[in-house]
């Protein structure tokens, strides 16, 4: 039977405790249910957000470190992942420390104020005041700059890029919350190609470019709507996310045939089969046409060429191949238009079948992933690592289920302390891992043959 005490013997009992923590504890005792203490916030938080830390997962790197970080002020440098009831993962920094939490337990304090950023050379140089865009910018939009973030291969030179005004050649890459990446091309001539920027949305231009280093012929003409088999075109560009951007300056000018139906995408790009009147022929994802009237029809292209260059035999894991064909009796074969002329990485060593027909898991540079029953590839080029350093490392993102192994580990990831005992070990990535381009870095879950598994920030892998 509990003994109910008086209120007043209640709250002197915490006071003499000089705890609060004693109250709760006493209510507790006698019945009485108290709210959480710490408030923490249940749902993803965006980038930019003030919060304070009010607990540490026994679960996370940072936990032999909690006494200090519980009731930290600090803000996150991207939208937190849930992983788990009110645990929150993703980067944040709190003064001049950095984290990269697995699970932490936030309060919200709001919108972090717009801070200055310091160049190279010591000048403070203010984000620009503006609305930004918080969803994709579709291509041809203009735009002005208003900041660029730290992990941009740009940011070292953004005292003199924030205010330019700017037109999307591209549908933007749209991430944590308001920042997007791919080709602009700016009013003064000059043109990038952003990993992280921040932009306030202008109007639409008159006719969407291409950013390249490559000037692309006038754009007059340009057909802007799909265009049937056997039309004659002239290839005026080919976009950045195209598997031949980089032969563009070979191919912009050709006079070609459409072999079907082209697939009209993002304002004025088109997909599907040419055969040129050099004797060259492309399967483009992505390029510019000026339409040059109807010309003799060519064969359908219900089924990729016999001398298409297909893989004969099993492509192993870690692979980097483009896809040239979907079988008839594959489950995407009704998307085949869209996903022809992709660049990916296979997640797993392929299943071969009769006729250059692959099946297997497969990662696409462009996010999506698919398991195919018959797919069709040619080499990409890279080798199973995709290229890489001395070490081997993977220099392109993996999908979930990649077999790696750990070759390096970096000094601003939190298992940095272990890596001696890290580096090494066989694993296979629970996700598709998220890249950072400097250093061939990759970031995500990942489990290990040993039993042990990690969610790092920045880690080294090479295909197994």
């Amino acid at each position: 039977m509990k003994l109910l005490l008086p209120v007043t013997a209640l709250v002197f009992a915490a006071g003499s405790a000089c705890c609060c923590g004693a109250l709760t504890d006493a209510l507790k005792q006698n019945g009485i249910d108290t709210p959480a203490a710490d408030q923490r916030v249940k749902v993803s938080l965006p980038a930019n957000e003030l919060v304070r830390i009010v607990e540490v997962s026994s679960e996370d790197a940072y936990f032999s470190s909690k006494d200090t970080l519980v009731g930290r002020a600090c803000t996150t440098d991207e939208a937190t992942t849930i992983n788990g009831d009110g645990w929150h993962g993703g980067g944040a920094h709190c003064g001049t420390d950095s984290y990269y939490f697995y699970k932490v337990a936030y309060q919200d304090m709001g919108p972090a104020p717009v801070t200055a950023a310091t160049t190279p050379t010591g000048t403070v140089v203010p984000a620009i005041p503006g609305l930004r865009a918080t969803a994709p910018i579709p291509s041809g939009t203009r735009v002005k700059l208003l900041d660029i973030h730290s992990e941009d291969a740009y940011y070292a030179d953004r005292s003199t890029m924030l205010g330019k005004l700017c037109t999307f050649a591209e549908t933007s890459s749209f991430k944590d919350v308001e920042w997007h990446g791919g080709s602009v091309n700016c009013d003064d001539g000059s043109n990038y190609y952003f990993y992280k920027a921040a932009f306030e949305v202008q109007g639409a231009a008159a006719v969407p470019v291409a950013a390249s280093t490559v000037s692309a012929p006038s754009t007059s003409g340009l057909a802007l709507h799909a265009l049937p088999n056997g039309e004659r075109v002239k290839i005026m560009d080919v976009a950045s996310d195209d598997a031949y951007y980089a032969d563009r300056a070979g191919i912009i000018g050709k006079t070609c045939t459409l072999g079907e139906t082209s697939t009209f995408r993002d304002g004025s790009w088109h997909g599907g089969s040419v055969a040129c009147d050099d004797g060259s022929s492309y399967y483009f994802y992505k390029a510019a046409y000026k339409d040059l009237g109807a010309g003799k029809v060519a064969a359908p292209v219900a089924a990729a060429p016999a001398n298409d260059g297909r893989i004969e035999h099993a492509v192993p894991n870690g692979a980097r191949v483009k896809i040239v064909d979907v079988a008839t009796d594959d489950a995407y074969y009704s998307d085949r238009a869209s996903i022809i002329g992709k660049t990916c990485t296979l997640g797993e060593t392929s299943t071969y079948r009769e006729g250059g027909w692959q099946g297997g898991q497969i990662g696409c540079d462009d996010g999506s992933s698919y398991y195919f029953f018959k797919a069709a590839y040619v080499s990409a080029g890279g080798g199973r690592a995709g290229g890489g350093g001395a070490d081997g490392r993977v220099k392109h993102r993996l999908p979930s289920g990649a077999k790696v192994t750990i070759v390096d580990v970096a000094p601003d990831d939190a298992y940095y302390s272990d890596r001696a005992s890290i580096i090494g070990k066989s694993c296979t990535l629970d996700e598709a891992s998220s890249y950072k381009e400097d250093g061939a870095w990759h970031g995500g879950q990942m489990h290990c043959d040993d039993g042990s598994s990690y969610y790092f920030y920045k880690a080294a892998y090479k295909v197994r």
